[in-house]
């Protein structure tokens, strides 16, 4: 099905009307969170959804609502009135739990706030409109003083950049813009010269889309020459995770995300060419539905996603561009060895290679444009029933080349597995509702939870060595799967679509996880018995062939 950006935008501004309650004659009237005010499956409205009213603002002129503008309108007001009922008395917002004071929540819903309030301001009496205001300040003020304490999250501070930069627009105090070029130095200094800013600790592609869409914008405020080369930059690293196929990015980020945000590629694409050819390809793989998009994601991520589609629709390339992407290069080697990632291109394939995640292996044909070998680590379970994987993020994993052969080498961790229950959640809601309410406790549990989810490292005694021979139409991939202690495996194998950390924004569906191949099986018996087993896999790409040889 072929559904243009612009269509998919309004598909999605008719879903946000559905998950909006609309109904004025309840408290909730306003509310984006329908589990909240229709289901009522949840004991707090998650404050991040009334970011919709952004791309209902842009809805409500174009000409598929003309004749329910109005209408649209009080919608909007509604659920700007909402939003600010719900954000706390210090100008922060919950997200994830009551009482949370989120300050990543309060970063991304301040500037579509502020945006929403551009557009709909007359509608608002003098009265309202001084309440709304110290809102606004509130929520900018609540920026300034505090931090997140449980990660460097780079898309979190560019969202903070860009609300507090919003806000000296609107409201002229000096401190905002300070506190915002405060932010955004943070952020360039922690960028890689290799061009990808952390995301906890390490390089997430598809969630630097989203960071340029919070740092494009502020480009289109304040043109500086640092921001510029620091967008060039990150430009230059994104280019290299479109595949053949359309998707983008995957298990060999630190936090496994596959959604394209196409806002910041989008204005940046009349000023920089790589800009400009990632805007053309992927705005036809959003088309085509071959990437993640706004019919495939939850409200989690719909905002964003929406907001990004709004803004790049009515984008096209606003030159002639004769830049060719990475996926269309014969004879190309690119390693950043910092974030642990290779890329290779070849006239026949196009691979990804991460290192820094355990040696995990993408190869897409480019004759067919498919994904032909999808190698996300090795998946097992010891004899209790624990899973574990080396798709572990360390950027200190080795990655060694010579030509066209890489080595790395990983250890294998458990997957941390934890799952609400009603004990927990209890616990949880005791602690949220009495010392949660300390930020510096508040913060505290957030970076443990953190660390139990996504950064939990529990080793084991096993290691793999890896060798990948890029050749030019064949790829030799030599395993070495070595019991470095005492161990007992029901089951390993590879070739499963699975992601071995907590993330809320990973693991959705897209048509090229249909063509994946059967999962291989290493044989722990053999592994067992003598400690050490080893494979080969050859993918042949003149003859669309996998062949696997186990020693």
């Amino acid at each position: 099905m072929e559904i243009s950006i612009r269509d998919q935008a309004l598909l999605g501004c008719r879903r946000l009307l559905n998950q909006l309650n609309r109904d004025s004659s309840t408290p909730t009237f306003g509310c984006f969170d329908r589990r909240y005010w229709s289901w009522k499956l949840t004991d707090f409205p998650e404050a991040t959804f009334q970011r919709n009213i952004k791309p209902l603002c842009w809805f409500m002129d174009q000409p598929e609502a003309k004749s329910y503008k109005d209408t649209i309108a009080e919608n909007i007001k509604a659920g700007f009135k909402y939003a600010l009922d719900i954000q706390h008395k210090d100008g922060s917002y919950d997200q994830a739990y009551p009482n949370e004071h989120s300050y990543g929540a309060t970063a991304f819903l301040l500037p579509d706030l502020i945006s929403a309030y551009k557009t709909i301001k007359d509608t608002f009496s003098e009265n309202e409109k001084d309440q709304i205001e110290n809102n606004l300040k509130s929520s900018a003020n609540f920026l300034c003083e505090g931090a997140e304490l449980h990660g460097f999250i780079a898309n979190h501070l560019a969202g903070a950049a860009l609300a507090l930069k919003m806000s000296y627009q609107q409201f002229a105090d000096e401190k905002y813009d300070q506190e915002s070029k405060n932010i955004l130095n943070s952020i360039l200094d922690k960028q890689s010269d290799e061009g990808w800013f952390p995301e906890y600790y390490g390089a997430d592609p598809g969630y630097q889309t989203l960071c340029m869409y919070y740092l494009a914008q502020i480009y289109q405020i304040e043109r500086s020459t640092l921001l510029k080369k620091a967008l060039e930059k990150s430009l230059y690293f994104l280019q290299f995770f479109i595949h053949p196929d359309g998707t983008f990015g995957g298990e060999y980020g630190s936090r496994r995300t596959e959604i394209y945000y196409p806002g910041g590629i989008a204005l940046l694409a009349s000023e920089f060419p790589i800009a400009a050819s990632m805007l053309a390809y992927m705005k036809e793989s959003i088309r085509t539905g071959n990437t993640i998009n706004v019919l495939d994601i939850d409200m989690g991520n719909l905002a964003p996603l929406l907001s990004n589609y709004v803004t790049a629709a009515p984008i096209d390339k606003t030159k002639k561009n004769d830049h060719t992407l990475p996926l269309g290069e014969h004879d190309l080697t690119c390693v950043f060895p910092n974030a642990g990632i290779a890329v290779i291109s070849k006239p026949t394939y196009y691979a990804v290679l991460g290192s820094s995640n355990g040696g995990v292996l993408k190869v897409f044909n480019k004759a067919s444009g498919k994904l032909i070998h999808n190698d996300c680590g090795f998946l097992g379970e010891t004899d209790s029933g624990k899973k574990f994987s080396n798709q572990t993020t360390d950027l200190s994993n080795p990655l060694e080349w010579k030509r066209s052969i890489f080595h790395t080498s990983a250890s294998f961790f458990l997957i941390p597995t934890q799952s609400p229950t009603p004990f927990n959640y209890l616990l949880l809601r005791i602690a949220n509702l009495t010392i949660m309410r300390v930020r510096i406790i508040n913060e505290w549990v957030k970076k443990h939870l953190v660390g139990m989810l996504i950064n939990k490292k529990s080793p084991l005694p096993l290691s793999i060595k890896r060798t990948v021979d890029f050749m030019e139409n064949t790829i030799n991939i030599t395993d070495k799967i070595e019991k470095t202690g005492t161990i007992r495996i029901n089951s390993l194998v590879s070739g499963i679509k699975f992601s071995s950390i907590h993330m809320a924004s990973s693991r959705y569906f897209s048509p090229a996880q249909l063509e994946l191949s059967d999962p291989d099986a290493i044989d722990v018996g053999s592994l067992e018995k003598n400690d050490v087993v080893e494979r080969t896999i050859t993918i042949d790409l003149q003859e669309i062939s996998r062949i696997k040889n186990n020693e």
